[in-house]
């Protein structure tokens, strides 16, 4: 199954439509030429011009992109209008869960392991911890009851705005929302005693792990559930990657299978 379908299937109520990409914030537009099918957002963007001056406005450097991807696809009529935008949409449907439906997706991708994945290699007893790309804060709120502090580190705002009233509702006062990225964390040097990440690392590697390295004290210890089916390739970069940098590779269960888990003490 495509990403897309899986999208369809797990949020029927979505029903995305093109307004939804105004609600798109600088950094995702950033991820548009990976994420989005090309000649699907070109011929949407011939249709709704505005949407390409709003894409501009909030992102500038993808001007040169988004022009050069236009001219090279022509508009499309009506009906193809219609199926590219639908394509486009759920292609980048999690974007537009987070924004209007972040409740949903919090109950829908619940952190079923818990602190189980996490405590026997990298302890938050006492500790203060990052989430870094916290999304709905699951991995922060469970390891909020036993840490000391806990920065949950999330770049989209709605979601931000999400565990903020999630820890009101909750009486939970250790938890601290902050705007940032696992590549440029908002933390001074040495601030953190563990750092976490939850299907969040990866996209700049090589400038996340060297983040990652500056906001842990000495004996700090950096552990990164990745979602990943447990075994490896042996074409894997990113599993070259983290092993050549010191990590330690293992696995923990969730859904009903083994998946990848990385950990260093820095």
């Amino acid at each position: 199954m495509t990403y897309a379908g899986l999208l369809q299937e797990s949020y029927p109520e979505l029903a995305p439509r093109v307004e939804d990409l105004f609600l798109l914030e600088g950094h995702q537009i950033e991820r548009l030429p990976d994420r989005a099918p090309r000649r699907a957002l070109a011929v949407v963007l011939h249709a709704h011009p505005g949407l390409f001056r709003f894409f501009v406005v909030r992102h500038p450097p993808s001007e040169a992109f988004l022009s050069a991807l236009m001219a090279d696809h022509e508009p499309g009529i009506t009906r193809d209008v219609n199926e590219c935008a639908l394509a486009l949409l759920w292609e980048i449907g999690d974007w537009i869960v987070y924004q209007r439906l972040p409740r949903l997706y919090d109950e829908r991708v619940s952190f079923e392991p818990g602190l189980t994945a996490i405590n026997d290699v990298a302890p938050v007893m006492g500790k203060v911890v990052i989430d870094a790309g916290a999304g709905t804060g699951q991995v922060a709120f469970a390891a909020a009851p036993v840490a000391k502090h806990v920065f949950a580190v999330e770049p989209v705002s709605t979601l931000r705005s999400y565990m903020r009233d999630k820890a009101k509702r909750h009486g939970v006062d250790n938890v601290f929302v902050m705007d940032g990225f696992l590549h440029d964390l908002p933390v001074p040097r040495g601030a953190a005693e563990v750092l976490l990440t939850r299907q969040a690392i990866g996209w700049d590697l090589d400038a996340e792990l060297d983040e990652v390295e500056r906001v842990l004290g000495p004996g700090g210890i950096a552990l990164h559930l990745t979602g990943m089916p447990h075994r490896a390739g042996p074409d894997d970069s990113f599993h070259s990657t983290l092993v050549a940098r010191g990590y330690e590779v293992g696995s923990y269960r969730e859904g009903g299978t083994l998946k990848r888990r990385y950990w260093r003490q820095v």
